[in-house]
């Protein structure tokens, strides 16, 4: 019994560590960001942990899961908002915009329950265009 106490307390921990790194993170890390910064709390913490605790915490609603190129990244912010992503140098950055509530709410008034809304703008990020020389 006390080794199922002493496991549930480690899982508890090793999910509040994730968590709080997902919270603190403005950049919407990958599972291997999320796991590198939450080794430095838990040293002891594996990457399959970090994995099965941040899909336990999107399930949950707590945190928000934003595929890019196939690949997983978390977002703290569960409102509806939308992403920006730089395809030369992969910076995911919020946007902010009534662009969804206006959607939603058009959506809706044909009689569809939206759950969730994602909209993806791709493009260059201003540092990347004003490398390449691009402004607008």
């Amino acid at each position: 019994m006390d080794g199922v106490k002493q496991k549930r307390k480690r899982n508890t921990r090793q999910k509040a560590v994730v968590y709080q790194v997902v919270m603190d993170s403005h950049d919407h890390p990958t599972a291997e960001k999320v796991y590198e910064r939450a080794k430095r709390e838990l040293p002891t913490i594996s990457l399959g942990t970090v994995y099965r605790v941040l899909k336990e915490l999107a399930s949950e609603g707590k945190i928000r899961e934003i595929i890019v190129n196939k690949q997983s990244h978390f977002d703290r912010r569960t409102d509806f908002h939308h992403h920006f992503i730089c395809k030369k140098c992969g910076r995911i950055e919020d946007v902010e915009t009534p662009l969804c509530r206006y959607t939603c709410r058009k959506v809706e008034q044909k009689g569809y329950v939206v759950d969730e809304i994602e909209y993806k703008f791709y493009g260059l990020c201003s540092k990347c265009a004003q490398k390449e020389g691009i402004s607008q």
